[in-house]
């Protein structure tokens, strides 16, 4: 039967890609599955301890990781071991690791071995270096949005802003827009026109659409803009506030800067690339504009991709040959070649003119343009060369931009309202009030309460709790964690709670409740082809004899309030086992102790300890235990854990659900 288990629980860690080590620390010897031993690079006799030899085998961050990793399991308490460093393997050369493990105590309390998993992590390291490069990029790109871009809440006032809608009210960092409104930059007449058209559109809901706007400054010339805005509402359909587009004419002042420095970038890979026609169409093919060398005679030479669908041709070399004259008509192309005439004759550059383009059988176009003489490595004027770029669009980009924020934001408001349905069902199972009981003895009235704390992380939540009345004077209570987030964490939970249901036959003995829960799911998982499992704490208190039993499933340890000081529960082995669901047919233990002199137990999941600071330090349960030390209603306590997290993290939103049940004996 062990064997048989070994190659059911292989085959689980091998559909999750993970290997299993274990770390005896009395004899200073270690075991390595095989899959480990691959990610390594060493056959099973010739392996090193990867602990013992970490120095050798790894870099100087990963070396202390580990040192602090083995501190708080062996120091601090810790429950479990964790670590992700970066060893040089022996074929592989150097590749990341991520190791959990679980610590193993003596009767002392002292650690003796530890026993965990292995999976190579190389390629979420790179991924997570590119997602950073890629996510530098994005800003970047939005920041060059030569439009203005910004939210108002229902008092038009700015609550977001990209870069250029920060410069245009003369500002260096959209921050510094945030609480302001228009009355702090316009004139009186042009800040209530706009206050009552958004007031407008959070009334009814209409936006408006490329509406031209005269604004009116105080302390600067009027502009004119095109504005379009929308009500700005949550996924509940209430409205927040706005938002809106406007292009300022003095985007195109931006826009001729930008383009002289393309132009000027042009002109100087023009001298160092001469005869290198391929790079140069690499170049100029990724330019948002036209872009075109002339000979002396004004015939074109080189134009971009922009400029052949411009002139109506499908390809560049469309144009070879031709000129102006082919395309415009006379009133424009007379112009032209006389200014390339005198580029030619002069040498001096003509920059940042707006042209009227007229053409022979299509409507007239306005274009910015400069141009430029052309010259080889030794100075001698070839021709010109220029860039131009269409007015128009900026207005088309808007509205680009406009029809696919709008079809983004219905996409969000239909995945959001799924997700929102989905975790009220999920809420409605989490109890408004938890049960409590009490007993008449010889000393006296013993009573038991209880209280939560949950908070799930994203919509659908992986931590559950229990609280299970069982008889007159018993009550049982389970706290679980389901590995990951999202939809199949949440469908594991139903699972559990189906199968807590199942086992109420066994829920007063805790190894036996945890045995059924075990092999109730791991029979689900397998049926199903998921890989998942979860860690679990089931206990139940019988305050008639006072005395609590536990049962321990990968969980960590809860944290007891005692007449003479708060510590962590260090339950026995024989009352420790896997997480559920990943040994089928294993056998758990109980361990059973006294009430007396017991005041508060606290179970929690994971999200709480393991929250970090910008030092990636995490809260840890020292600071947990600190907090609770505090005293205070139960429920308070609890309340008290969750805010000194956020302060120590600072910041208001957790990675991990949180999941917390306190319960108290009063006397």
């Amino acid at each position: 039967m062990a064997s048989w288990n070994d190659d059911r629980l292989e085959l689980a860690l091998r559909a999750s890609r993970e290997g299993i080590w274990d770390w005896d620390l009395e004899n200073n010897s270690i075991y390595y599955s095989g899959r480990v031993l691959r990610f390594l690079g060493y056959r099973r006799k010739d392996a090193p301890n990867l602990f013992e030899k970490r120095k050798e085998l790894m870099d100087e961050a990963s070396v202390a990781e580990i040192d602090e990793a083995l501190r708080r399991v062996s120091e601090g308490g810790d429950d479990l071991f964790s670590a992700e460093p970066r060893v040089n393997t022996q074929k592989g050369g150097w590749r990341w690791f991520r190791l959990r493990g679980t610590p193993v105590r003596n009767g002392e309390g002292k650690v003796v071995r530890i026993v965990g998993s292995a999976i190579e992590i190389s390629k979420r390291k790179q991924a997570e270096r590119e997602l950073k490069e890629e996510r530098y990029l994005i800003q970047t790109l939005m920041d060059s949005i030569p439009m203005n871009l910004y939210f108002k809440d229902v008092e038009s006032r700015f609550v977001m802003a990209n870069q250029a809608t920060a410069e245009k009210m003369g500002f260096s960092s959209s921050d510094e827009l945030i609480g302001k409104s228009d009355r702090d930059f316009f004139h009186e007449d042009h800040a209530q026109v706009a206050r009552e058209m958004e007031r407008e559109i959070m009334n009814t809901g209409k936006g408006v659409y490329d509406q031209i706007e005269h604004e009116k400054w105080d302390d600067r010339e009027d502009t004119w803009v095109t504005s379009t805005k929308h009500a700005w509402l949550d996924r509940s359909g209430k409205v927040k506030g706005t938002f809106g587009v406007t292009n300022d004419i003095s985007d195109l002042m931006r826009a001729r800067n930008e383009q002289e420095k393309v132009a000027g970038e042009l002109h100087q890979q023009g001298l160092k690339i001469e005869g290198e026609r391929q790079r140069m169409r690499l170049i100029i093919d990724s330019v948002p504009m036209n872009v075109y060398f002339k000979n002396r005679d004004s015939q074109f030479v080189i134009v971009n991709q922009s400029l052949a669908e411009w002139v109506g041709k499908s390809q560049p070399s469309d144009l070879y040959e031709k000129s102006d004259r082919d395309y415009f008509s006379e009133e424009h192309w007379s112009g032209a070649e006389a200014d390339e005439k005198a580029i030619i004759g002069s040498g001096e550059a003509m920059v940042g003119r707006v042209e009227k383009e007229t053409w022979s059988g299509k409507e007239d176009t306005w274009v910015m343009t400069s141009k430029y003489p052309w010259r080889d490595n030794e100075g001698a004027v070839l021709g010109t060369f220029g860039v131009s770029s269409d007015v128009s669009e900026l207005i088309s980009a808007q509205r680009e931009m406009t029809e696919m924020a709008e079809s983004l934001q219905s996409k969000n408001k239909e995945m959001e309202e799924e997700l929102s349905l989905a975790r009220e069902v999920q809420q409605a199972l989490i109890p408004d009030e938890l049960p409590s009981m009490f007993v008449q003895s010889e000393e006296g009235e013993v009573s038991l309460i209880f209280k939560h704390l949950y908070r799930p992380a994203s919509e659908l939540a992986g931590d559950f709790f229990e609280v299970l009345p069982l008889e007159d004077d018993r009550m049982g209570f389970i706290v679980s964690d389901v590995m990951g987030h999202g939809v199949r964490s949440a469908l594991v939970v139903s699972m559990l709670r189906g199968l807590i249901e199942q086992q109420a036959g066994s829920a007063s003995d805790t190894a036996e409740f945890m045995t059924g829960l075990n092999e109730g799911l791991t029979h689900l998982l397998e049926e199903s082809g998921v890989v998942l499992f979860a860690t679990a704490i089931y206990g139940v208190i019988d305050l008639r004899n006072e005395t609590v039993q536990i049962t321990v499933a990968g969980h960590p340890n809860p944290i007891a309030v005692f007449e003479d000081g708060t510590r962590q529960l260090a339950p026995p082995a024989e009352a420790t086992g896997p997480a559920l669901g990943l040994v089928p047919g294993f056998e758990y233990g109980s361990v059973t102790a006294s009430l007396q002199g017991l005041r508060r137990i606290i179970c929690f999941t994971d999200g709480i300890f393991e929250v970090m600071n910008e030092w990636k330090e995490e809260f840890g349960i020292d600071h947990m235990i600190g907090v609770i030390e505090r005293g205070g209603q139960l429920e308070r306590v609890l309340e008290n854990l969750v805010q000194a997290a956020e302060e120590f993290a600072r910041q208001g939103v957790f990675d991990d659900d949180l999941c917390l049940l306190g319960m108290e004996v009063r006397r």
